[in-house]
């Protein structure tokens, strides 16, 4: 006569229960679950002792590294357990654990070795879409080690994250892409609500710039936020394409501007014969970042009609000790031979003096 299925399900289940290194494997669970850590561990080694290639054992001690945030140590387990058990998935649980902090360690231990040398884009799908901000988080810096035709989907979908710093780890990663297809995306949180949010992505588009046609920045030249048409002006300056150069002069003489004393370095890089008069002036601006950069910038453009006015800045008393440095440094390079600097399209000013 045969059993009914039902009983045979309770003789398998008997039967795993009977196994002695499952039984210690659940004892340490239910230890770790009651916070038990030290009795756990000494239920896992002991048990390791008579069973070392339990997976079960293994899997428990994965997650006591886990908890205590030693992803290597977890990574180095579970690569234990593969080694064994090859059909094994040692991060299922843990990628699914009600802790936060153990999914986020499961996600650095992946990252760290993963499984059959490459990273699941499937595990960093499901990761972005967890209820914690902290693992979504965890999720965009693992996007690191993929190749940019999975990274950039799932970039694409940090960057419309609720929250901010998803947002901001999103922005700071396309742009290290070193992709310009990315640019579209990175202009879109250049209009973000979080100024985090905003400071990445421009020193994003910034960088980028190296990568890209000047074509790319184009159409956002003739944006209607003007924070975006400034950004790139400043790409394209960066490129020796002066075609946002009036932005940039207009940026100059705005004192509600954000971005003057990176517009004069810019403006200086392209070779309109508006920059000079531009900068001459800047020199005399009640802002003295500006001032320093725009006298730095008249030095190293050896602008020997501005030799007058260096001088004038330089003796003058009331002057901030920067803008005094600066001049004398502008007056420095003005007695210099001519360079290839003086007219060449690769000039950038340095950074100025530092402030006392």
């Amino acid at each position: 006569m045969r059993k009914a299925p039902g009983c045979w399900i309770l003789i398998l289940a008997f039967a795993a229960c009977s196994r002695p290194e499952l039984r210690l494997s659940r004892q340490a669970h239910g230890l770790i679950e009651q916070g038990k850590i030290q009795e756990a561990q000494v239920v896992i080694e002991n048990g390791l002792r008579q069973f070392p290639d339990s997976p079960d054992l293994r899997q428990q001690r994965m997650l006591l590294h886990l908890l205590a945030g030693q992803a290597e140590l977890a990574a180095a387990e579970a690569r234990q357990i593969l080694q064994t058990h090859p059909s094994a998935h040692p991060y299922q649980a843990p990628l699914r654990d009600p802790s936060p902090a153990v999914r986020c360690s499961a996600l650095r231990a992946v990252a760290l070795d993963p499984p059959h040398g490459v990273v699941p884009s499937g595990t960093l799908q499901r990761a972005l879409h967890d209820s914690d901000p902290t693992v979504r988080r965890e999720a965009v810096e693992v996007t690191r080690l993929l190749q940019n035709s999975e990274a950039l989907s799932l970039l694409r979908q940090a960057a419309r994250d609720p929250d901010w710093l998803t947002r901001a780890a999103a922005a700071r990663l396309l742009g290290n892409r070193a992709d310009p297809q990315t640019l579209p995306d990175l202009f879109v949180l250049l209009a973000d609500h979080d100024s985090y949010v905003r400071r990445f992505a421009r020193r994003s588009l910034l960088e980028l710039a190296g990568q890209a046609r000047p074509e790319a920045y184009l159409p956002a030249l003739s944006s209607s936020d003007r924070t975006t048409q400034v950004v790139a002006a400043l790409a394209l300056a960066r490129l020796n394409d002066g075609r946002g150069i009036e932005i940039l002069l207009a940026e100059i003489a705005n004192p509600m501007g954000i971005e003057r004393a990176e517009a004069v370095k810019s403006a200086a890089r392209v070779r309109d014969p508006r920059v000079l008069p531009a900068l001459r002036t800047a020199t005399s601006d009640a802002d003295s970042e500006v001032r320093v950069v725009a006298l730095i910038a008249l030095g190293l453009l050896q602008d020997r009609e501005s030799s007058a006015l260096l001088k004038k800045v330089y003796a003058d008393p009331t002057a901030p000790r920067q803008v005094h440095l600066a001049a004398g440094k502008a007056l420095d390079l003005l007695s210099q031979p001519p360079t290839k600097a003086e007219s060449g399209p690769g000039f950038s000013p340095p950074a100025p003096p530092a402030r006392k």
